[in-house]
């Protein structure tokens, strides 16, 4: 019986040893590995339109910049490409439905695109920055 109770102290105090270790490692590591809530980088950005096998195509792109602050940059997390497409609905009364898409966030130097649905229009594209 002695044997068993001795083992179970060990194996509590192994356990708490190890529980108050994980903490200090973890903040040790986050500090050492960027993380996705570094800071915003200084970034040229620029967004254009095409046609890829017929349909409108927006791709936005940032450009990160080291050094002193540069004239045309911003301080950028992320970007992306938005888009507005048109499509002519109706048949004697024919009218322009709207839509627009957004496509996904992208870090600095990284590309980010979306396109139009088949049979529409491009109506306009733009450029989303946080």
């Amino acid at each position: 019986m002695n044997l068993l109770a001795k083992r179970a102290g060990t194996t509590s105090r192994r356990r708490l040893a190890t529980v108050a270790a994980v903490p200090l490692v973890a903040g040790t590591l986050m500090m050492m590995l960027p993380g996705q809530a570094s800071a915003a980088t200084q970034s040229k950005c620029n967004v254009s339109a095409k046609l890829n096998w017929g349909t409108a195509e927006a791709t936005s792109t940032c450009t990160p910049i080291a050094g002193p602050m540069v004239q045309g940059t911003k301080q950028v997390n992320n970007h992306r490409a938005v888009i507005k497409c048109a499509n002519i609905r109706g048949q004697g009364n024919q009218h322009d439905i709207y839509v627009t898409l957004h496509g996904p966030w992208k870090r600095p130097g990284e590309a980010s695109t979306v396109s139009c649905p088949m049979r529409s229009s491009l109506a306009g594209y733009s450029q989303d920055t946080n």
